[in-house]
């Protein structure tokens, strides 16, 4: 009844594991948050069957896992593997990263059908080069690790593949501090591809709910020729876009994931070009026309005579986002067009003909009013993962001002950072997608 476990220590004593001497890499702390880790490496698994070759860093689940060090995605988990959702993150010098047991559940629940909407931040997959600090994903307990803590497996290799023990990097990186709160997150998004690196990657990048990305207005054209879907082409992979996935999916005997990764994309694109040619996504407008997403100097033109007839209440920016959209919507009402939210060459007319003394009348009843009666108070910056109060008032916010279109659940999730992302743009704030200082007085201006 005994001897398998007493063989299996045995052959660990006889047959050890090679590990590299200790080695103290200087590393950014991989978790953004509340923590608590000791020095588990090695300690004997399943009945002394195996060694654990990481630390196990506790932490509440959703917390927010960044990344150690500049380096490339090798890895990514989809779908999740026997462990669970994992990242691997290898630097330059060739030493890699490991991430386990990556969140598998829905926010609040121990569901284990979240998907890789809230296992992963969105577009990262094999080949991404990503930077110290920016957000890969967040805490869980998928796979193998379900019955336990939700917590962070982490390991780390040398240039030759061998595990060593990384305690000593993580003491180091936590100040020597082994439970307490991390807070050193720089939330930066990763350097842009270069055009050859974009092409290189581009069949493996897989689109979710939450992105805002050319490529998902070319996916709902092509599940709208294919009649999955029925809503507006847009550049935003929203519920409806991931239902009409999941539809086209089950239908070809996929993995009905309701994410839009490679296989699915190439079958979509084969199924839509044996209809119809796939168009672009502005087709459907002459090449003057502006609408939601599109950016300029044509745009910021249009700006500047909706900010002087009053019917704007932000800043020329260049970029056409719902401020924007729905001003144009209350002049054209004013002005007796058809309130479409683009610019074609009527309203252009009547934006060059009209003067602010015959437009003040109209914009002040027509225009929608994004102000607010409270003042966005919160002292710490949101951002993905959070989860309080604070986050409920910003969705309400923006929610007033027309950029989120859901509940306010309290939750800053991936549609949250969308709708933070287009009032930065709008506001001519770097969108990062989380809201600090300056995005914070943005809206209290508002």
């Amino acid at each position: 009844m005994h001897m398998r476990p007493l063989l299996a220590i045995l052959l660990l004593a006889l047959f050890p594991f090679t590990f590299a001497y200790a080695e103290t890499r200087s590393i950014l702390f991989p978790i953004d948050g509340e923590y608590s880790f000791r020095n588990d490496f090695s300690e004997p698994r399943d009945g002394g069957a195996r060694q654990h070759l990481g630390i196990d860093i506790i932490a509440s689940k959703m917390t927010p896992l960044v990344a150690v060090a500049d380096g490339t995605i090798t890895f990514i988990a989809i779908p999740q593997a026997s462990w669970g959702y994992a990242i691997t993150l290898e630097d330059a010098d060739g030493y890699s990263y490991r991430y386990l047991h990556i969140n598998n559940d829905t926010p609040g629940t121990d569901d284990g059908v979240g998907g890789t909407q809230y296992a992963y931040a969105p577009n990262l997959y094999r080949g991404t080069r990503v930077v110290k600090g920016q957000l890969l994903g967040w805490v869980g307990d998928s796979g193998n690790a379900e019955s336990t803590t939700p917590h962070l497996h982490f390991e780390m290799r040398d240039s030759s593949r061998t595990v060593f023990n990384p305690y000593d990097s993580l003491y180091a990186a936590s100040g020597g501090i082994t439970s307490g709160k991390f807070e050193g997150l720089t939330t930066n998004p990763g350097p842009e591809a270069t055009p050859e690196e974009e092409a290189q990657f581009i069949a493996t990048r897989q689109l979710q709910e939450g992105l805002v990305d050319r490529q998902v207005g070319e996916l709902h054209t092509r599940l709208k020729i294919l009649k999955y879907y029925t809503g507006e082409i847009t550049e935003t992979y929203t519920a409806a876009t991931r239902e009409a996935v999941r539809k086209f999916q089950n239908t070809e005997g996929l993995a009905a994931t309701g994410i839009a990764d490679s296989l699915t994309q190439k079958r979509l694109e084969e199924r839509a070009k044996a209809i119809a040619p796939v168009p672009t996504q502005t087709a459907t407008k002459t090449s003057t026309e502006m609408s939601q997403g599109s950016s300029g100097d044509a745009v910021k033109a249009v700006q500047e005579q909706l900010i002087a007839l009053g019917y704007l209440k932000s800043t020329a920016t260049g970029y056409f986002g719902p401020l924007t959209h729905d001003a144009v919507i209350a002049f054209q009402k004013a002005m007796g067009i058809d309130p479409i939210g683009i610019v074609g060459p009527k309203t252009k007319a009547a934006l060059t003909t009209t003067t602010p003394s015959t437009a003040t009348t109209s914009a002040t009843s027509a225009t929608p009013d994004p102000t607010t009666a409270s003042t966005f108070t919160f002292t710490k910056r949101l951002e993905v993962g959070v989860a309080n109060s604070e986050v409920k008032e910003l969705q309400k916010l923006l929610s007033t001002l027309g950029y989120f279109k859901e509940e306010a659940t309290g939750y800053f999730g991936n549609i949250t950072k969308t709708a933070v992302i287009a009032f930065q743009k709008a506001e001519g704030i770097e969108p990062l997608g989380f809201v600090g200082p300056a995005t914070r007085a943005a809206l209290n201006a508002k």
